[in-house]
């Protein structure tokens, strides 16, 4: 995970800092379009249901009180250039989520007494390239194509009576070729609307993302809040059948 996440991060930065800012006098707010380079960077919060298929068809689904209650370590951000009909963005997202549960129920298709313990670790990066297709001064869109690449590991441990423990671990890894478009609209000197999607296929089935989201213009940051649908249907050589990440976000960017 580790080597993955330092590459694409480390190459992202390198093409970021290495092309010349655009001054606030040069640009504008809203980023549709400026004649220069453009940089953004945008830390976020997505708090989702996670809905998660193992091969032997086994459910398990993490709601948004279990990531507030249980949730070890976050990080989720995005960045990217733009100059005039180009564009270059990056998003990423790591997740540790330790999940333990009390009582009896059946569990993994299993009955269970006692502990149930969860610790879920995933990495998620989307990496694209876009051209502007159409637009004006307030609108644009543009198609994008890029890759997209899933770590994800579920071990959970339970009792099955009279003390004694089991440990089941399912964990996949997947690259995927992704196409789509993204845009844009500026409502007023303040608001903007902007969407996303995609859908793709490589290592996994079928991929696919959805966004749609609004910013608004604070004096030295945007304030950005929306809804996302992010899921995978895994191939059938996978421990993992298919995962689904579902829900809301807000976040704080940067254009310079």
């Amino acid at each position: 995970i580790m080597n993955a996440f330092r590459t694409i991060l480390v190459s992202f930065l390198l093409l970021v800092f290495s092309v010349p800012s655009v001054s606030a006098e040069d640009g504008s707010n809203d980023g549709i379009s400026s004649g220069e380079w453009e940089k953004y960077f945008e830390v976020y919060g997505w708090l989702p249901n996670i809905y998660i298929t193992t091969a032997q068809q086994d459910h398990v689904t993490l709601t948004l009180g279990d990531l507030l209650k249980n949730l070890d370590m976050l990080a989720m951000f995005d960045l990217g250039v733009r100059k005039d009909k180009w564009s270059f963005a990056t998003d990423i997202l790591y997740m540790n989520l330790g999940k333990k549960i009390k009582g009896e129920r059946e569990f993994l298709g299993q009955p269970v007494t006692g502990n149930i313990k969860l610790d879920m670790r995933a990495f998620i990066s989307t990496v694209n390239a876009g051209y502007q297709i159409a637009g004006d001064d307030t609108h644009r869109l543009s198609v994008i194509g890029g890759l997209r690449y899933l770590y994800i590991r579920l071990p959970v441990e339970f009792n099955l009576g009279d003390r004694i423990t089991r440990t089941r671990v399912s964990s996949g890894h997947t690259w995927d070729g992704i196409v789509g478009l993204e845009g844009k609209k500026t409502i007023n000197d303040k608001w903007y609307m902007d969407y996303y999607g995609d859908i793709g296929t490589g290592a996994s089935d079928l991929t696919w993302q959805a966004k749609v989201g609004f910013g608004y213009q604070f004096k030295k940051f945007t304030g950005t809040l929306g809804f996302r649908y992010l899921r995978w249907n895994l191939d059938d050589k996978s421990e993992l059948d298919g995962l689904r990440i579902i829900g809301p976000y807000m976040g704080a960017k940067w254009t310079w």
